[in-house]
């Protein structure tokens, strides 16, 4: 009998470990402490050939001002993508998003918090 339940406890565990692992939270939060105003903002997984569309549409983020996101779907790595007003870009790859909060828009580029 102990047997059985130990064996059953085991694959109860080997389920439900891919789920948990795919359900991670996505959400994060965009701050800009950059100084400059953050005219376009791009993420998507590292998978993705392309940037897609701008994640900020008609909207900025002016500096000291923050934007929380869900992206939804499954965790892994994302990359980012921030462009100020004044054209200048800066990216940050492969960030897994399941343990990361904050992406922040900083006077020397963009990290992972």
């Amino acid at each position: 009998m102990l047997r059985r339940f130990v064996l059953a406890a085991g694959l109860l565990a080997l389920a439900s470990g891919p789920t948990l692992a795919q359900g991670c939270d996505t959400r994060f939060t965009l701050r800009n402490s950059s100084g400059a105003t953050v005219n376009e903002f791009y993420f998507g997984p590292s998978s993705r050939s392309d940037w897609g569309r701008d994640r900020l549409g008609e909207n900025v983020v002016p500096s000291g001002r923050l934007v929380n996101y869900t992206p939804g779907g499954r965790g892994g790595n994302y990359d980012f993508k921030v462009v100020w007003a004044n054209g200048e870009m800066a990216e940050l790859m492969r960030v897994n998003i399941c343990e990361t909060s904050e992406i922040v828009a900083t006077r020397s580029g963009i990290e992972a918090r």
